[in-house]
C-alpha cells in the first residue's frame, strides 16, 4: 500500500534453489501493477507458475467482496476439505460475482472501453517513485 514492491525475481530464485514455497498476496496489486492490470508477476516478467500459492481481495481493484486462493489443483483441493473457512464461510452472492467479473473484464479491457487502463497508467506513471524491497 506504500509503494514497496518485492523483488519477486530474487524470491524466486532462492525458492527454486533451497525447495520452499512461495505465497504472495495480491492484495494490492491486481487490478494496478503490470502492463494490463495482472500483478506483481506480471510486473516484474514472471511466470506466475513460480508462485506456489498467490492470494487476493476482491474489495480493492473489484470493488466487490471476498477474495481468492490460486494454486495448484492439488493445493486447492486440499485447502477445500482441510480448511476450517470451508465449513464456516459461505458461498459469493450472485451480485457480488456478478461485480467481479463485470471488474475483470473492464481490467482487461474486454468491456470495450479503456476504462482498466486509466489505472494501470496511473501506476506506470510512477513507476520510478516505487522503490523495491526484499
Amino acid at each position: 500500500m506504500e509503494g514497496s514492491i518485492i523483488k519477486l525475481p530474487d524470491f524466486i530464485r532462492l525458492k527454486k534453489k533451497y525447495g520452499a514455497y512461495l505465497y504472495l498476496d495480491e492484495a494490492h496489486s491486481v487490478g494496478a501493477l503490470g502492463e494490463t492490470g495482472r500483478g506483481v508477476t506480471e510486473y516484474w516478467g514472471v511466470d506466475p507458475r513460480d508462485v506456489d500459492i498467490m492470494m487476493g481481495t476482491f474489495t480493492k481493484s473489484f470493488g466487490a467482496a471476498g477474495g481468492y486462493i490460486a494454486g495448484s489443483k492439488r493445493l486447492i483441493n486440499h485447502l477445500r476439505a482441510y480448511s476450517h473457512s470451508t465449513t464456516y464461510a459461505c458461498s459469493m452472492s450472485a451480485p457480488v460475482a456478478q461485480q467481479v467479473i463485470s471488474s475483470m473484464k473492464i481490467i482487461m479491457g474486454e468491456d470495450g472501453t479503456n476504462r482498466g487502463k486509466f489505472l494501470h497508467l496511473t501506476v506506470l506513471c510512477c513507476k520510478e517513485k516505487v522503490t523495491s524491497t526484499v
